[in-house]
């Protein structure tokens, strides 16, 4: 019986698992070591553009050169190197822009006013893209106040943003942060929250506590911020694997971790709209069968699975993988051979079909996950119809 079901796992609930996630000393570090890349890059890339700007050029405050590096580094997601060479454009119109209004109108809070105006004008003019126009106002903003052109030459300026946007992108090429790490992070994060929030619900259905599934609900809503850091590190791996010759050889595992985040992200979402669907169930106070409450469980433990999988090193999950992979595999297949219309033959409550079609759902997700194809996956389902698009090759176990 689904009520004498003992677990397979010492089970955390959500919020739990938020702290040790989030709070961890053990995050801490973590966190520490996914942004060390970065700190080596914004670090040796902002000295260095203060040194050649500084020592070839002869400026002496060569402030452009290494803001210009801070702000290409600090991008993030797809389409980074291009958005770094808009940014240093706009940072060197801005620098233009701002010389040419200052020694014209010079300065003054009713300048200033002036200045901002114009080079918004201007900027709205040059670009359709907010970012560089902010990034050129706030460039003839930073000559108006802190380094006036009597003390350095607007060319001067321009050069020095140059050389920062020039050494911004070798830094990515040279000292490249590598998304493999990060991503396989972010998704171990994800499918562990995701694993205890259906562990959650599982409960509060067995016990009839609809508040124990709206704080799973609440917590699941907030990995979307997760998710957003997942898919851009993906986009922005992708992309610096391109101009970095130290990450061709991994651009298949960039691939491969690509094509794992489409599915990730939909059995997040998937999660949200079972808790959801559960949370109204148990507020009706109605029930769902023993058997869906035991595959909600079976799905929990096959997302703790591959959670736990992602959070290892590259090396470690290469070595875990194949014992891991197809044990999942064959949990899943069999959640998803037996989640069929008969598990709700009993009810008439929608929600209960709700549940149930998610439950279909984040199974194919899952086995997505694992590798599978979506069409096999969906014909690992039991059929709900008599002419299924992908009929299975074997109805059950």
């Amino acid at each position: 019986m689904a009520t004498e079901k003992q677990p397979s796992r010492v089970r955390q609930t959500t919020r739990e698992t938020l702290r040790t996630v989030d709070k961890s000393l053990k995050a801490r570090f973590g966190r520490l070591r996914n942004r060390f890349v970065y700190i080596l890059q914004i670090t040796l890339g902002a000295g260095l553009a203060f040194f050649v700007a500084h020592s070839f050029f002869g400026h002496s405050q060569p402030f452009f050169a290494p803001m210009s590096v801070i702000i290409i580094l600090g991008l993030s997601g797809s389409d980074r190197l291009k958005r770094a060479i808009e940014l240093s454009v706009g940072g060197i119109i801005g620098v233009i822009v701002g010389t040419f209004l200052v020694d014209t109108l010079g300065t003054g809070p009713i300048h200033m006013t002036i200045i901002i105006g114009v080079s918004l004008l201007i900027a709205s003019f040059v670009t359709s893209s907010q970012l560089v126009s902010n990034q050129i106002t706030i460039g003839a903003i930073l000559i108006a106040t802190i380094m006036p052109p009597e003390e350095m030459g607007g060319l001067s300026r321009a050069i020095d943003a140059v050389i920062g946007a020039v050494i911004g992108v070798v830094m990515i090429a040279l000292i490249p942060n590598s998304p493999l790490r990060a991503g396989r992070g972010e998704v171990s994060k994800v499918l562990r929250v995701a694993s205890s929030v259906l562990s959650d619900v599982a409960q509060g259905l067995r016990k009839d506590d609809p508040e124990g599934i709206r704080d799973a609900l609440d917590a699941v809503r907030g990995t979307q911020a997760d998710i957003n850091k997942m898919l851009a590190a993906a986009k922005g791996g992708k992309e610096t694997a391109k101009v970095s010759p130290f990450l061709w050889a991994s651009k298949r595992s960039i691939r491969s971790l690509e094509r794992t985040l489409s599915p990730v992200d939909n059995a997040v979402r998937g999660v949200r709209v079972l808790a959801r669907r559960a949370r109204v169930l148990a507020e009706d106070g109605d029930h769902v069968s023993p058997v869906q409450l035991e595959l909600i469980e079976e799905l929990s433990d096959a997302a703790q699975a591959l959670g736990a999988l992602y959070s290892e090193s590259a090396r470690e999950q290469r070595l875990h993988e194949a014992e891991i992979i197809p044990e999942t595999i064959h949990q899943l297949r069999s959640i998803a051979a037996r989640a069929g219309m008969d598990v709700v033959a009993d009810t008439h409550v929608l929600s209960a079909y709700a549940i149930l079609a998610q439950t279909r759902s984040i199974t194919v997700d899952l086995l997505m996950v694992c590798g599978m194809s979506r069409e096999s996956a969906v014909a690992a389902l039991q059929p709900t119809s008599e002419h299924p698009a992908y009929p299975p090759e074997v109805h059950g176990e």
